[in-house]
């Protein structure tokens, strides 16, 4: 797990930043979000604060033995994760103010599989969602594995506009594959449900079953 802690910040980071680079009538606000955490903490420290395996969640059996059912009530989301998770949290400041993103990072086969949700002060106007999911993906793709992307498409979660993603790049000197799903809840609420890993240890089921898995709760 410590070996992608570091790692999936910067990633999650990088988007967050590129989504908010362009200027909007949100730019000039100052006023922080405000989810649970302050700084980045372990699963044990922020398991009643704001996530949580659900209540009657059990592993399941045979070959999938280490996935789990996850759920985060500041989140407002439910997701399955591959194996154990750690939570943690940052402050990163952006074009429209000091932005705090919270993440739930699992690992496997030398794959992190991750979800982050951040606030922001304002909402975003509806003309610029596809505007915002874009440069999200891009910024993750681009700024963070020095890749390109290769496939994008429009989906949406319920009532939520979302954008499914696959990219290629480098993680240091390896071959590097990303894949998931960025969406924007109630025009204010960035979600990152994504997994990076390298390209011969990438497997697409499992990306496509933690993806898939994805939930926004009201």
């Amino acid at each position: 797990m410590k070996k992608y802690i570091s790692f999936a910040v910067s990633l999650v980071l990088f988007s967050v930043s590129a989504c908010t680079s362009s200027t909007s009538a949100t730019a000039g606000s100052t006023k922080s979000a405000s989810p649970d955490t302050t700084s980045a903490s372990n699963s044990s420290d922020k398991t009643k604060k704001d996530g949580e395996p659900s209540t009657n969640a059990k592993p399941e059996t045979g070959a999938l033995t280490d996935w789990q059912d996850y759920s985060s009530r500041t989140g407002k989301f439910s997701v399955k994760m591959p194996a154990k998770t750690e939570e943690l949290a940052q402050e990163t400041k952006t074009d429209v103010g000091k932005i705090k993103i919270n993440m739930t990072v699992a690992e496997k086969n030398s794959s992190a599989y991750m979800v982050g949700y951040n606030d922001y002060p304002e909402k975003f106007a509806d003309s610029e969602i596809q505007i915002r999911l874009t440069k999200a993906m891009e910024g993750f793709v681009t700024g963070s594995i020095q890749g390109e992307v290769k496939s994008s498409k429009k989906s949406m979660l319920g009532e939520t506009p979302c954008l499914d993603f696959e990219g290629v790049g480098k993680i240091q000197s390896i071959d590097a594959f990303a894949k998931g799903r960025i969406c924007i809840a109630d025009n204010i609420r960035l979600y990152q449900v994504v997994a990076v890993g390298p390209s011969d240890q990438f497997s697409n089921s499992d990306v496509d079953r933690f993806v898939s898995s994805f939930k926004i709760n009201k």
